[in-house]
């Protein structure tokens, strides 16, 4: 007997083993069984969740002999003919290649004939969305009103380029991608059902690549069984789909981690060595660290892997905040979406981990002052200058001004931005807001465009530690301004001189002011004190 490919095997025979799409069986079904039956149905759908099998299995469920059932005998000639495509009642069209108005005319002079033998003529249109306009139009009305015994399911991937009066005129069945885990099982049950022996890493290693649509892991699943028999192991299901060994992305994690530039470049070596795809290393990587955030937001359930696997990615968690993988993030989608367009897909690689290795590591200020209660961190002792010979009295080094701050942080940003910054007469945060003055109007205009902004409060507001808004000044620069008094800070009195020496000398208070190097403004009591 001819050799049949286990996505083709493996094709549900009945409503019940459709997998992943329950809302829509059960709804056919109970049509089926309330004699509701629609004139036209329209799936649709990712590729490979179901759409074209279940159009199949609503066409025998209507004419199956023992029908209309929701239980289709499999055994009868209308059954095992709309199973093989042969059914004389039952018409499969390919829209993709028969696009034309004259196709659908065609299809509405064989509507009006009743079925040669079954209870129902089915049409079911696959890849709907490629008929013309014209065709479409044509295809109204007897889509509107169609004989007794016809019944039209549509099927499509891009459900957007419908017409609003195709779209009016069918019962509508969005079916989604199938999960994961659902994925995994099935794939399983293959695997044993066909004397294969592989574990759940390798398969998956299948499910991540299939992203949601069954056939596309059937297919793959069947590939690998292919290359390596049947006993299937890591190594030959990561070359069969291309994936970068774990091994890899771990020491790219670690070396990021550490910000160590020389380990990222080595490991960019190491793929080009070894002949793997740098885009495929790129998109997994991001998937790396999107598993370490969900393992950072304590979120296991949603990462893929074995025990050993997550138990790893939950101690490299640990190294990086939050925030940290946030932006890393970020910066990995817009490298991704670069490599597609650039020359020198390598260079541009490098420097764009180069850029991930200087990006400084952020902590939550709750868990910073969490840390100080517990005693858990260590105070930063004062900046010491070195002490010259000749010197009498040494002054520690001055900390950078706001300026020196923001310029040295747009310096990696954007360079161009950086240059302009530097010619700032004042670069002063006066709240929420941080003023940049420019010495004349052309500078100002140089640096007055949408890009530039962008840069400058993308810098500020790293720098300030919260989201900043940047004002633009241009001619000379004003005047300091005079501190405005306010309502919420009285005048120094003996009793509040004496209430800020008391609490500057609490524990807490005290740690967090050598930690910050700042002082207190106000002390106010508890509320109900």
């Amino acid at each position: 007997m001819k050799y049949q490919v286990i996505a083709r095997k493996f094709r549900p025979q009945v409503f019940e083993d459709v997998i992943g799409q329950k809302p829509i069986v059960q709804t056919l079904q109970n049509a089926i069984r309330m004699n509701r039956i629609g004139h036209a149905y329209l799936f649709s759908g990712p590729r490979g969740v179901g759409k074209t099998t279940t159009a199949r299995l609503l066409a025998k469920g209507l004419n199956c002999i023992q029908g209309p059932t929701i239980s289709p005998c499999n055994q009868c000639p209308s059954c095992l003919e709309i199973a093989s495509g042969q059914c004389m009642d039952v018409l499969e069209i390919d829209a993709a290649s028969n696009t034309g108005v004259d196709n659908i005319r065609e299809l509405r002079e064989n509507a009006r004939y009743a079925p040669s033998r079954d209870r129902f003529k089915i049409f079911i249109v696959d890849e709907v969305h490629m008929l013309s306009t014209s065709a479409f139009n044509a295809l109204l009305k007897i889509l509107e009103e169609p004989p007794s015994h016809v019944a039209f399911i549509m099927a499509t991937t891009e459900r957007h380029k419908l017409p609003a009066t195709i779209l009016s005129r069918c019962q509508q069945f969005v079916f989604r991608s199938i999960s994961a885990a659902e994925i995994q099982a099935h794939l399983r049950s293959i695997a044993d059902r066909e004397g294969v022996k592989i574990d759940d890493r390798s398969l998956s290693y299948v499910v991540r690549a299939s992203e949601g649509s069954m056939r596309d892991a059937q297919s793959l699943l069947d590939q690998i069984i292919s290359f390596s028999g049947q006993e299937v192991v890591d190594e030959d299901v990561r070359d069969v789909l291309g994936f970068i060994p774990s091994e890899i992305l771990d020491q790219t994690v670690d070396a990021l981690a550490g910000r160590d530039s020389r380990a990222l470049l080595n490991n960019i070596g190491i793929v080009i060595d070894q002949g793997l795809n740098i885009q495929q290393y790129v998109r997994e990587f991001i998937g790396r660290i999107r598993d370490i955030l969900l393992m950072r937001l304590d979120l296991d359930e949603k990462v893929l892997g074995s025990i050993e696997e997550k138990k790893a990615l939950k101690e490299r968690s640990a190294q990086f905040s939050e925030q940290d993988l946030i932006r890393y993030f970020d910066m990995l989608l817009k490298l991704e979406s670069d490599l597609r367009f650039t020359a020198q897909p390598r260079f541009h690689l490098e420097v764009g981990f180069i850029k991930l290795a200087k990006v400084g590591h952020v902590r939550d200020i709750e868990e910073v002052l969490s840390s100080m209660r517990d005693g858990k961190i260590a105070v930063l002792p004062p900046p010491v200058a070195s002490v010259k010979p000749a010197a009498a009295s040494p002054k520690p080094a001055a900390p950078p001004s706001f300026k020196d701050s923001l310029t040295k942080r747009l310096q990696d940003k954007s360079p161009t931005t950086f240059v302009y910054a530097q010619k700032a007469e004042r670069i002063e945060q006066i709240g929420e807001r941080v003023e940049i003055q420019m010495p004349n109007d052309l500078y100002f205009s140089a640096l007055d465009t949408r890009e530039h902004r962008a840069a400058l409060e993308s810098a500020a507001t790293e720098v300030v530690g919260r989201p900043v808004s940047v004002s633009l000044m241009k001619g000379q620069a004003s005047p300091p301004r005079p501190a405005a008094p306010s309502a919420a800070r009285p005048p120094a009195t003996p009793e509040t001189n004496a209430a800020m020496d008391t609490a500057r000398q609490e524990p807490l208070v005290k740690k967090f002011l050598e930690v910050f190097r700042g002082d207190l403004a106000q002390v106010k009591p508890v509320k109900g004190e």
